[in-house]
């Protein structure tokens, strides 16, 4: 990959992917991120995904990085930090609440120091609002952002998604800030106080299902067709007990699902809804049901309908595709 931010030196703070999976990106492009570990400790309750260079979390979140460990609770490790942050163009900080003005690290501490700094503060609920001071982690900005009410449903409850969804999307939209804030110094020489909240990026997902709440009044997006809310979007069984997801979304799109499915009477039911759209479901998953995920992956393959079969993450590790793209 070329190394596009060479050049640039980014100190990060912090312990958990809302900040260190921007940073990894940031890495991956060739900035110099120096990762700042807590030291190890015997406290009762520390997490090995903080210290332990074993840890898969750690592992994944400190590739390309160089690492140090500072205990920034004492002078020591703060002068050190100072002498880093000396030849460094940004800091990322994802600490709780009120801890980086209790270690002398927070923006104006920094910004006395360096006053072109670009800093950016990760953290569940901003730095403003009821909530600004709440504590939390993945799961809870999954609840308070809507993702955990969305991944339920009719006959099933809200579930945690395993994906850090809401810290790998804050952490994104702090590396977008960091290099835009580096693109405005360029040009004007003036720092930058960047404040990203994760409940706001969970949030900032739902956009259009916004607006279709705010425009038109619907209140549950799987009522929408992209969303499930007609037969040719949904998860349907196969016959060795796995699944494909169908995605026919257009007008022409439906056409060809049908005509490839031996079912070309349903074309016209496009616009179904009701019971209506259940009988062309019912329909669709008695054909799709008479063969296999692997059966039905080939056909696509040669007709191009939209059905994908539906894959684990361990087997998405070994698939062709995935191998081919050197992942």
């Amino acid at each position: 990959m070329e190394k596009l931010l060479t050049g640039v030196r980014i100190l990060e703070v912090a312990a958990f992917s809302p900040v260190k999976f921007g940073t990894t990106i940031l890495a991956d492009l060739g900035a110099d991120v120096i990762q700042i570990d807590k030291p190890r400790s015997a406290r009762r309750g520390d997490l090995p995904l903080l210290t332990s260079a074993e840890h898969p979390r750690w592992l994944w979140h400190s590739r390309n990085k160089r690492s140090v460990v500072l205990d920034l609770r004492q002078p020591a490790g703060q002068h050190v930090f100072y002498d880093l942050l000396a030849t460094s163009d940004a800091v990322v900080e994802g600490f709780a609440a009120g801890a980086a003005e209790r270690l002398g690290i927070d923006y104006e501490s920094v910004r006395a120091r360096k006053p072109d700094v670009v800093y950016a503060r990760v953290s569940g609920f901003s730095e403003s609002g009821p909530d600004a001071g709440l504590g939390g982690h993945e799961q809870n900005y999954q609840a308070m952002g809507g993702l955990t009410a969305a991944s339920g449903g009719p006959g099933r409850e809200p579930a945690v998604t395993p994906l850090p969804i809401g810290d790998s999307v804050a952490s994104l939209y702090a590396a977008i800030g960091i290099l835009s804030a580096l693109q405005q110094r360029q040009a004007t020489g003036q720092g930058a106080h960047l404040s990203i909240s994760i409940q706001d990026a969970v949030l900032s997902l739902f956009g259009y299902n916004a607006q279709y709440h705010w425009r038109e009044g619907v209140g549950d997006p799987r009522t929408l067709r992209e969303f499930g809310g007609h037969p040719g979007t949904g998860v349907y069984p196969t016959s060795d007990g796995r699944h494909i997801m169908v995605s026919a979304v257009e007008p022409w799109a439906w056409e060809r699902l049908c005509a490839v499915l031996g079912v070309g009477d349903l074309a016209t039911a496009y616009e179904a809804t009701g019971p209506d759209a259940e009988a062309v479901r019912t329909r669709l998953g008695a054909v799709i049901a008479a063969k296999t995920r692997d059966e039905w992956e080939r056909i696509n393959q040669e007709h191009n309908v939209g059905i994908s079969p539906v894959v684990g993450y361990t087997e998405l590790l070994d698939d062709r595709h995935t191998r081919d793209r050197e992942w």
